[in-house]
């Protein structure tokens, strides 16, 4: 309590709900002597300091910008917060003076943190910059960035720190590749370089919560997996989208099994952070049912094991793919569990209980491992939630969707596009397009690819009508309009090297001289007018697709109609022969590098 009473003495009293309007708790960390928790307020600017064993909250420490994670050094004197967006940095907390010591340049939107077997190097996730940092602690220097796949998300190191696994968020591959998932990148922690690559199965995206086995065997995974391949005609027994649990043997840097998570008549919509505790349990935070799932890791290692050693006879389990579609195997180790919060994301496990928070709900919500009441942690107040922040739960909110296999965010996680093709039905079947970044949705009419829909007003309710397969007061779908006109862009993390670049002026010369502002132009770059630009296929054979806006654009890979383009250098190289996205057949390759730099910080 001596700490306790020290740093609230250099932190201002927890009455902030006048200076923030919400509180958004997201990372969690508990000191070894069980008696403190920390808390990521990701939208105050702040980390709240919290008493365990009163469930009060005394204090906070203040931060220029809000923290996307926190990470406790393994003595408890040192707090890691990684923050910020394309400023990203990483600010060295001292506990006992209970306030940063020092701030380190990272990339953009650092989120998922690890720290080396010593303590002394600090790896960084940079969602955006798709590079993990490492930073010498002693030096408080960043050291090397190592590039990775497609929004480094969250990490996780082995036991013995010669591993480092990152979860690689979305899809990099074109949507009409044969296998378009999401990956995990394996680092050797020794050279800091890349030993490994898994991919996870076919439809898997929104990769979330990693976490290493305590005897660093296994690496654990939730993510969604995604059945794009068929029309969207059901949601019964995971039609559209499943919810899963990958692991990967991390000996031979292989995936072992994929299990699912939801059960027969009840999804277990997007999974998020997870934990495990020290009797062998893993914890997973179901963000969109508000649940807290237990699985006894040793029985589901043990049935999985049988199964395929043939000691086990399954039915309908035959191998690892049919066993990536059960929706009853997990069922004899799982346990779910109703939360008070809205919207779990993080948890921490300490002491026999799960600490778990709720991005909006101001408090933590202590959960016994075995069993039995919840304790309630209060992080302070927040006000009343507007029309805003209520479309912002619903969006991410599963209970407004049919058994609650999904909600909105699962194929428009933060309300941008998840890299995959779905076939609506509502412009023909068999023709799946890719889905749309839902940023100015709202004010560049009309909606969908094909503008099948006259509005995103329109668009709303048709989703929820069609999609997740219910009925819901006009007021829901009127806050989600409220949630995603309110939607910003992000700045680009291509703008540094574009404001670094001797060609810069060219790019945008180029822009305009090959035509791109005849259809790409005003406030939101699109003219809001379809074309026959010639690229449909099939059904879509001569059919005239809306002009997507250009904003953002860095972060909507794939491209075209059916994400056929990996990326813009196919689009440009590949997909444009007959200079209908433009006249840019002609250009050198450094021209067309500039053009592409250019589109990229738009």
């Amino acid at each position: 309590m001596k700490r306790l009473t020290y740093l609230l003495l250099l932190v201002f009293n927890c009455s902030f709900a006048q200076e923030v309007k919400y509180l958004s708790p997201g990372a969690v960390a508990i000191d070894k002597k069980q008696s403190l928790i920390y808390t990521a307020l990701t939208t105050a600017k702040s980390i709240a300091v919290t008493d365990i064993a009163s469930g009060q909250t005394g204090g906070q420490i203040k931060l220029k910008q809000n923290p996307n994670s926190i990470l406790l050094s393994s003595d408890a004197s040192t707090l890691y917060a990684s923050t910020g967006e394309a400023a990203g940095t990483v600010n060295v907390i001292d506990l006992l003076k209970g306030k940063v010591k020092s701030t380190i340049a990272t990339g953009h939107t650092p989120e998922g943190m690890a720290l080396s077997a010593d303590g002394k190097t600090l790896y960084v996730a940079n969602r955006f910059s798709n590079t993990v940092s490492v930073i010498d602690l002693v030096k408080n220097k960043l050291i090397k960035s190592i590039p990775m796949i497609r929004e480094p998300r969250y990490l996780s190191i082995t036991p013995d720190g010669k591993t480092l696994a990152v979860a690689n968020f979305l899809p990099a591959q074109a949507s009409t590749a044969t296998v378009v998932a999401s990956q995990i990148t394996l680092v050797d922690a020794a050279t800091n370089t890349v030993s490994a690559s898994v991919t996870l199965p076919n439809g898997s995206q929104s990769l979330t919560g990693i976490a290493c086995s305590p005897d660093g065997n296994c690496l654990y995974a939730v993510h969604l997996l995604s059945r794009f391949s068929v029309p969207i005609t059901q949601l019964d027994r995971g039609w559209v989208n499943t919810n899963a649990l990958s692991i990967i043997d991390l000996k031979s840097k292989s995936l072992y099994a994929t299990v699912l998570l939801d059960d027969v008549d009840h999804g277990a919509a997007n999974p998020y952070g997870i934990c495990i505790d020290d009797k062998g349990k893993l914890f997973v935070a179901v963000s969109g049912s508000h649940e807290l799932m237990s699985i006894d890791l040793e029985g589901l290692q043990n049935g999985i094991a049988a199964l395929f050693t043939g000691k086990k006879q399954d039915a309908y389990v035959r191998n690892r793919e049919d066993l990536s579609s059960s929706l009853s195997f997990v069922s004899p180790y799982k346990k779910r569990i109703v939360l008070k919060g809205r919207s779990p994301r993080e948890l921490a496990c300490a002491g026999g209980k799960i600490y778990v928070s709720s991005r909006f709900s101001p408090f933590i919500e202590a959960v016994p491992a075995e069993g039995g009441s919840h304790e309630i942690l209060s992080l302070g107040e927040e006000a009343e939630p507007d029309g805003i922040r209520r479309g912002e739960l619903a969006f991410c909110d599963a209970s407004i969707c049919y058994q609650q296999w999904q909600s909105c965010a699962s194929c428009h996680p933060d309300g941008r596009a998840d890299g995959l093709n779905w076939d609506q039905q509502n412009d023909g079947l068999g023709n799946p397009k890719n889905t749309k970044s839902l940023l100015y949705s709202h004010v560049t009419p009309p909606c969908m690819i094909t503008g099948i829909r006259e509005s995103a007003e329109l668009a709303v309710r048709n989703g929820i009508l069609h999609t997740l397969q219910t009925k819901q007061p006009e007021a829901l779908s009127v806050d989600i309009d409220d949630y995603l006109k309110n939607l910003a862009p992000l700045e680009s993390p291509f703008m540094k090297e574009y404001r670094k670049s001797k060609s810069k002026q060219l790019g945008k010369k180029l822009f305009e001289q090959a035509g791109c502002t005849q259809c790409h132009n005003g406030n939101y770059l699109t003219d809001m007018t379809k074309y026959d630009v010639g690229s449909g296929d099939g059904n879509d054979a001569g059919r005239a697709f809306d002009t997507p806006s250009l904003s953002e654009i860095w972060r909507t890979a794939p491209y075209l109609y059916d994400g056929r383009a990996a990326s813009l250098q196919d689009m440009f190289t590949i997909y444009n022969s007959d200079d209908k996205h433009g006249f840019t057949k002609k250009l050198s390759k450094e021209e067309l590098d500039a053009l592409i730099l250019y589109i990229n910080t738009l």
